[in-house]
C-alpha cells in the first residue's frame, strides 16, 4: 500500500514527498528494521521523519507492556536510532533536527537542508501556530492553549460559536524564551546567539551561561563561537537537556537522565512538561508525529 501510494504521488506531479518510520516497536529486530530503511529510502522521498515508538496510557500497546508482554530494549532502540543515522547519511539525507532528515541539492549542506519541514522549524524557532481540532495544541504570542480532547464536547462549542479551548497559559518573556530555547535546540545547528536574541529579545549569556557550562561539562553540549548547540550525544537526551532551560517553579518533580556514570537531575512544571512532549523525540525519549 505504501508503494503503490508514492507511485501515485510521484505520477501526480508531487515533487516533496516525505515518510515516516517508526522504530523500536514490539517485535521489530535490527534484520526488520534493516529491511524497512532499506525499502523506504529507496522510494526516493525528499524527507524522511523517524520516531521511536512511545506507549501512551489507555492504549492496548500500553496495556500490554503493563501486562509484561514484551520488555522495552533501550540498547537496541539506540541502536536502531544508530542504524538510521548512518543509513540516511548513506543515501543523500541530512539530518537536522533530532528525527528528521531532508535532501538538499544546491551544493554543499546547508545549515537547513533543501526540503526540510517549514511547519516543523518554525515551532523549533519558537514561531506562532494554530490548534486546530480536538486536542490540537497552539501557540501564539507567548500564550498557549489546548483544545478539549473529548470530540463531542469539541464540535458542540464549535457549534455554539464558542472557543472550543480547554486551557490557556500565558507566558511571561523569560519563560516564553526558555521554552524557546530549549526547543531549538532539537535541530543540529543549536541556536546562533545573534538570532537567538533577536527572536526573544534574551541573551543566551546573560541568562543561561551556567547551564551552559552545565551541559558542556557532561558532554551534551557545545559553545561556539557563534552559537550554542547539543553535541551529538546531547541530542540523544534533547529532552533533558532542554529541561535546564525551563526555569521550573520549585517543589516540581525531578528527572534523572544518566550517561554512563553520570548524572543530570533537571526540574519542570507539569505544563512544560506537556509543551516538550509535543512533538518530541530522541532515543529512550518520546515522540510525536511530523
Amino acid at each position: 500500500m505504501v508503494f503503490k501510494s508514492f507511485d501515485i504521488l510521484r505520477k501526480a506531479g508531487f515533487d516533496n514527498i516525505n515518510i515516516d518510520l517508526m522504530f523500536a516497536v514490539p517485535g521489530q529486530t535490527p534484520a526488520t528494521w534493516r529491511r524497512t530503511l532499506t525499502e523506504a529510502l529507496a522510494l526516493g522521498s525528499e524527507h524522511l521523519s523517524c520516531y521511536e515508538v512511545i506507549y501512551e496510557e489507555d492504549t492496548p500497546l500500553f496495556a500490554q507492556l503493563q501486562a509484561g508482554e514484551f520488555d522495552v530494549d533501550e540498547d537496541l532502540a539506540c541502536a536502531m536510532y544508530d542504524e538510521l543515522l548512518e543509513f540516511a547519511a548513506d543515501h543523500g539525507f541530512q539530518q537536522y533536527e533530532i528525527a528528521n532528515f531532508a535532501r538538499h541539492f544546491a551544493g554543499a549542506p546547508a545549515e537547513v537542508p533543501d526540503h526540510a519541514c517549514r511547519h516543523n522549524i518554525n515551532y523549533w524557532r519558537g514561531g506562532s501556530f494554530y490548534g486546530l481540532g480536538p486536542s490540537a495544541t497552539g501557540y501564539v504570542r507567548g500564550g498557549r492553549t489546548k483544545n478539549w480532547s473529548n470530540t463531542i464536547l469539541y464540535c458542540d462549542q464549535i457549534e455554539k460559536d464558542q472557543q472550543a479551548i480547554e486551557s490557556r497559559e500565558e507566558l511571561a518573556p523569560l519563560a516564553r524564551a526558555g521554552e524557546t530555547a530549549a526547543f531549538g535546540l532539537r535541530m543540529n545547528v543549536g541556536w546562533p546567539f545573534n538570532q537567538f536574541q533577536q527572536t526573544t529579545g534574551f541573551d543566551l549569556h546573560d541568562e543561561w551561561a551556567d547551564e551552559m557550562s552545565q551541559l558542556v561539562d557532561l558532554g551534551w553540549g557545545c559553545i561556539e563561537l557563534d552559537r550554542f548547540r547539543l553535541s551529538k550525544q546531547g541530542l540523544r537526551f534533547a529532552d533533558a537537556a532542554a529541561q535546564v532551560f525551563l526555569r521550573p517553579d520549585p517543589g516540581e518533580t525531578g528527572i534523572v537522565a544518566t550517561e554512563g556514570n553520570r548524572s543530570a537531575r533537571f526540574q519542570l512544571t507539569e505544563g512544560q512538561r506537556n509543551y516538550l512532549s509535543f512533538n518530541s523525540i530522541s532515543p529512550a525519549q518520546s515522540g510525536a508525529g511530523a
